[in-house]
């Protein structure tokens, strides 16, 4: 019973947090939303979460998930000027070396990023947990993806 609160509460304060976004952004972000609520309805169920653990870990969640789309967001950036380089053949050497240390730095901090997210979730879950937590974000993913694509893979 705790669980269906837990969802509903989760249900409404998203309901909430979409109602204040721009009429032209919600076009945009609806599916992303969708698929958000069906990602935090289902962590709440494998996880097991009760409120206040569900509460401080999506809360964490969604730092970490910020922090990544920021860091996403400056790696673009790099790849759309260093293409945009590339094709008009203007640069040298030197500069595409240096674009390049600096998408694979980026890089370096995403995966820092996700290590220490990943840490601090130890005072929230046992090792248990944030294995089942691993597993799920991989499944998901992939679920996502291929219903995106419209393939199925056999299960595994």
């Amino acid at each position: 019973m705790k669980k269906y609160f837990l969802l509903l509460f989760v249900i409404l304060l998203t309901s909430v947090v979409i109602g204040q976004v721009k009429e032209e952004d919600k076009k945009r972000q609806r599916p992303f939303e969708k698929i958000e609520q069906l990602e935090k309805a289902r962590l709440i169920e494998v996880l097991d979460l009760n409120e206040e653990t569900a509460i401080k870990f999506f809360t964490r969640r969604k730092e970490h998930q910020k922090q990544m789309r920021d860091l996403m967001e400056s790696r673009d950036n790099l790849i759309k000027e260093l293409e945009k380089s590339v094709k008009e053949k203007g640069a040298k050497d030197n500069y595409y070396s240096e674009q390049v240390n600096k998408i694979l730095d980026i890089d370096r901090q995403m995966w820092m990023a996700k290590q220490t997210f990943f840490k601090s979730l130890n005072d929230l879950f046992s090792p248990q947990k944030i294995a089942m937590l691993t597993v799920f974000e991989h499944k998901f993913r992939r679920e996502i993806a291929q219903s995106l694509m419209g393939r199925k893979r056999p299960e595994d």
